[in-house]
């Protein structure tokens, strides 16, 4: 075998592990993206199910009022999460990342490393003006249920 030869895989070789290490620094493999929308009273995504790894939610807010999501591992029915006064107990569940309240028409975007599980996608706002019954956007529907697969 020439030298040449040799270098030339040796070479191959080497440049194949810089590559690997640039892909693994950088994130790896490109995320799934599930499209998420919110309005009053609901919260729908284009994908019920990915595999494990990176999840892209882009999340637009179809409603009037400000909206929030919340990602939360739970093996519970999307309806039988702990509440207190309207409010998802963040506390007793595992949360996994959140976006703030945004106003209705804008768009936001989260990227989250999932394990496969099963996980619940909710707006946790809560409104409480005097006079009035507590308006829970999670107690109106605003949940739904979103698997991980291996």
């Amino acid at each position: 075998m020439s030298r040449k030869r040799v270098f030339s895989g040796a070479l191959t070789t080497v440049l194949a592990i810089a590559l690997t290490v640039a892909l693994a620094a950088c994130g790896g493999a490109k995320a799934t993206e599930a499209k998420v929308s919110l309005k009053e009273w609901s919260i729908t995504s284009d994908v019920a199910q990915v595999r494990a790894g990176k999840v892209q939610f882009v999340v637009a807010n179809a409603g009037k009022e400000p909206h929030e999501f919340v990602i939360i591992k739970s093996d519970l029915g999307v309806d039988a999460l702990p509440v207190v006064e309207g409010k998802v107990d963040e506390q007793r569940v595992q949360v996994i990342d959140e976006i703030e309240p945004f106003a209705g028409g804008e768009t936001e975007k989260i990227t989250v490393d999932l394990k496969a599980a099963r996980y619940i996608l909710i707006c946790n706002i809560v409104e409480k003006t005097p006079g009035e019954p507590v308006e829970s956007h999670y107690l109106q529907g605003m949940r739904t249920a979103f698997t991980v697969s291996p």
